[in-house]
């Protein structure tokens, strides 16, 4: 019982992760064309991708971004999901699959 539960749990999570690496990928492509970034759509990806991305818009990428007019944070914040959904998720599945089955 326990391990289907664990099972289903990352399951879900695993899932939720990869439909809003989806949306950041749907939001950088808005980004190419202003007229869709400003449509309802395009702001409610916003609402939803901003408060991400701009815990990476900061410090030495805030530096590099201005210098260089390349926002990189999509990519680190898009990087960071993967690492987490990849390997982070089947760590902590692996120790409670140990731990209570």
């Amino acid at each position: 019982m326990a391990a289907n539960i664990i099972y289903y749990g990352f399951y879900i999570l695993d899932y939720i992760i990869w439909i809003y690496s989806i949306i950041m990928v749907i939001d950088a492509i808005l980004s190419w064309v202003p007229s869709l970034r400003d449509s309802t759509v395009g702001r409610i990806i916003d609402l939803l991708v901003d408060p991400y991305l701009n815990l990476f818009r900061k410090g030495p990428i805030a530096r590099l971004s201005n210098a260089t007019g390349l926002d990189i944070s999509f990519l680190i914040g898009l990087l960071f999901l993967y690492f987490v959904q990849y390997y982070v998720l089947k760590w902590v599945a692996n120790i409670l699959f140990r731990l209570f089955v």
